[in-house]
């Protein structure tokens, strides 16, 4: 059986990069339109991440108006210059049409407008037309944050009782949700860093 070991305190709360997803290949699509035009192998020599998934973001900005074809080679490779270039990276469908902010965006959003919640509470008040955020949902995602240090109890719960919630001061941290990462941990783009206790399972060989 595989033996959990715990992190230690620096190994997460020290900044990390993450150069890979929609949030990564903005950023780096920003700054190299700023010098001018740029190419999907530009964007892959600054990330770690499979070619197709950036080819697939940057048609999605082309779909949605915000980047364009500067110049179409012979060879069908393209260079590209942004129309509009926004603070936080556009979140589109394949059609270029506007998605919906993420269940945990939502959540967050919800968090830091309530004040005070319980996790029924929170996922009713996070749900939209466009996406209605189970209850589950809420529970786990205020689960991870309690976990790594955001939320405090105003009111603990006990049996047949939900437990109060509010963020703590200083953990309001910004706009952009804390994500749940693969590795169960919990990341803060807002401080670029990894926050909470981390759990880690050693493999026997």
């Amino acid at each position: 059986m595989p033996t959990p070991v715990k992190a230690s305190p620096k190994a997460h709360t020290v900044p990390v990069v993450i150069p890979r997803g929609h949030d990564h290949f903005w950023a780096v699509i920003r700054e190299l339109d700023k010098r001018g035009s740029w190419t999907v192998s530009d964007i892959d020599g600054a990330s770690n991440a499979i070619k197709s998934n950036i080819h697939d973001f940057v048609r999605r900005l082309v779909a949605g108006g915000i980047a364009r074809v500067d110049i179409r080679r012979p060879s069908g490779a393209a260079t590209y210059r942004l129309i509009t270039s926004p603070t936080v990276t556009p979140r589109l469908r394949r059609d270029g049409t506007q998605a919906p902010p993420s269940a945990q965006q939502q959540l967050w959003n919800a968090m830091r407008q309530l004040g005070q919640f319980t996790w029924p509470e929170l996922a009713m008040a996070a749900s939209t037309d466009e996406l209605i955020i189970g209850a589950l949902t809420g529970r786990s995602y205020v689960a991870r944050l309690v976990a790594a240090g955001y939320l405090v109890a105003v009111v603990p719960g006990g049996p047949g009782k939900l437990a109060v919630w509010k963020l703590k001061p200083g953990m309001n941290t910004g706009p952009k949700a804390p994500r749940i990462l693969r590795a169960h941990v919990v990341f803060d783009p807002n401080r670029n860093a990894v926050m909470g206790a981390a759990a880690a399972e050693e493999v026997s060989s």
